[in-house]
């Protein structure tokens, strides 16, 4: 055989097993784990399953002496996006998970308990079913010598002295959920879902801790919290979910109504900011089908029906800042353009190809990302500039140049431009990219880095994570020429219960896909794909079967 290609024996070599990943960088370790020892320190009241722990604050400012959680179930759903990618890069490279494992199990328990308790903060009965506030943070309830001290740990003065919340407001209807605490933290339980593996669990010396759900699983726990969430925004429920293994409405009522205006269960009223769901409900509920597999049936056909047709038109409307944002982000867990959700994913490349340039357009260049880890498509976010721009067609050159700029400190902003540069110095990058350079006294202070930390996690996650390639089971599947010049033929077993067959190479990018498959013999064609190793899987019910690897000469 005349060999093409002077890698050609280091190919061979990984091919045969000497290594079994493929071996890549990964991005700027240092600054991220300093990024991640300051939200522990100057931004948590403490990680545990008491009230007001295990919930980043947004602005910790040394100025005015104050440390804020506003709007912080945004903050949490990042939060919960960064421990699951933080989990998934750490397992590729072979380091330690523990103390990542122990800060998810309590991000998670935490955002139960700001559901089972949030009926009892309006003199209700306590109940866990999906209706949240927004944290429990307050100074009435944590022991405050204990938690100072933390805040202003490595200060060369205490210049922390006091907390601000949204559960301290005066006015109890700013604590409720709203659209947007929704659609982050289902975002947030759905990188949890893609990223830890079904069989996670937390343990406390030799016991597994169980949630408030008698649920031990991390990733299940992810899946009921968004069944919950989702289906009381559905329905509009009222029931009382008690904390009873035999109560069959643990996992969430719901019923065929088509409501997804979010209300009170114990006013009965609207909820305060943000309560009208449903002109993205069906961004909503196909979110809910591409991370837990579970439909929403109803019978309400005409208000189903008038809300996909009002998602559909957002394709071509683009609204302003943050509610943008919020369309983007659906869209990207769902799917649902151009012609409403779907069953497969023939429609990946077509709604990748929409939110990159629209998410660069609006300055929320992370969902693509997003996009990719949830479907496995390509990154198209520098494709729409003119030829000549600066890292055009390469969105990791660009990321990469984002996260150069955010400072080693952390990011800030105490107005008249005291701010290490404009590209950081928002409230959050990733949330409110308006807020850049902004003169507002309401938002002053440091800021807590979840922004950075997530765009860093889905950078080494799409573009530099290693990737495990399994030895190739026997049976099932036939994949000859191997090696291959570009063109191969892939055989499958009559009998093997099969969905898709898909193609990823050595970074984790999908290259090829069939995902109605039709025949036995498959004929691809990755001549136009540099050489390298490449791996086919075989996938059914949404579920990778089997791998096989392959390599391109």
């Amino acid at each position: 055989m005349k060999i093409k290609n002077p890698y050609l024996f280091i190919l061979l070599a990984l091919f045969i097993g000497l290594e079994c990943y493929a071996q890549q960088r990964t991005w700027d370790e240092e600054k991220y784990e300093g990024y991640r020892e300051r939200l522990r320190l100057h931004f948590m009241a403490g990680i545990g399953p008491e009230m007001g722990m295990s919930i980043p604050a947004m602005s910790w400012d040394t100025v005015n002496g104050i440390v804020k959680w506003s709007d912080c179930t945004i903050d949490h759903g990042h939060y919960l996006s960064v421990l699951g990618s933080e989990y998934k890069i750490l397992s590729a490279q072979g380091k330690g998970t523990d103390e990542t494992v122990r800060e998810l199990f309590y991000a998670l328990y935490a955002l139960n308990r700001l559901d089972y308790f949030a009926e009892y903060y309006f003199d209700g009965e306590k109940s866990l079913n999906g209706f949240f506030v927004r944290d429990d943070v307050s100074e009435d309830s944590l022991d405050m010598e204990e938690v100072l001290a933390r805040l202003n740990e490595n200060l060369p003065y205490y210049m922390i002295d006091s907390l601000a919340s949204d559960y301290m407001e005066a006015e109890p209807r700013l604590k409720e959920e709203s659209l947007d605490q929704a659609i982050m933290l289902i975002t947030g339980l759905g990188m949890v879902i893609q990223c830890v593996p079904p069989e996670l669990v937390y343990y406390e010396g030799r016991n597994p801790l169980p949630f408030q759900d008698f649920e031990l699983s991390i990733q299940q726990e992810a899946e009921n919290i968004i069944t919950r969430i989702v289906n009381y925004m559905k329905e509009g429920d009222t029931v009382v979910v008690g904390l009873n293994i035999n109560d069959p409405n643990l996992l969430g009522v719901q019923g065929l109504n088509w409501d997804f205006i979010i209300k009170n269960p114990v006013t009965y009223e609207e909820v305060f900011r943000g309560a009208n769901a449903f002109f993205l409900s069906t961004g909503i509920v196909g979110s809910k089908y591409w991370l837990t597999g579970q439909e929403s049936p109803t019978t309400d056909t005409f208000n189903q029906q008038t809300a996909l047709g009002v998602f559909l038109a957002l394709e071509n409307l683009i609204l302003p800042n943050f509610q943008d944002l919020k369309v983007l982000n659906l869209d990207a867990m769902s799917n649902i353009w151009p012609e409403g959700m779907q069953q497969d994913t023939s429609f990946t490349n077509y709604n990748a190809q929409i939110i990159g340039p629209r998410s660069q357009t609006q300055g929320y260049e992370w969902v693509p990302m997003l996009h990719q880890v949830v479907f496995g498509s390509r990154n198209y976010l520098m494709s729409a500039v003119p030829p000549d721009t600066l890292y055009y067609n390469d969105p990791e050159g660009y990321y990469e140049y984002l996260l150069n700029m955010a400072p080693e400190e952390g990011p800030y902003n105490y107005n008249d431009s005291i701010y290490p540069n404009w590209e950081w110095s928002s409230t959050s990058r990733t949330i409110h990219p308006e807020r850049r350079g902004q003169l507002n006294t309401a938002f002053t202070g440091h800021y807590n880095g979840l922004d950075y930390m997530l765009f860093r996690n889905l950078l080494v996650l799409n573009f530099q994570l290693p990737v495990m390639i399994p030895e190739p089971e026997q049976g099932h599947v036939h994949i000859y020429p191997n090696p291959s010049s570009g063109e191969i033929c892939i055989d499958l077993d009559p009998n093997t219960s099969k969905t898709a067959i898909r193609i990823i190479n050595s970074s984790g990018q999908l290259v090829w896909s069939q995902e109605q498959i039709k025949n036995h013999h498959n004929r691809v064609n990755l001549s136009n794909h540099p050489p390298g190793i490449y791996i086919v899987q075989l996938v059914s019910n949404h579920k990778i079967k089997q791998y096989q690897k392959i390599i391109i000469l």
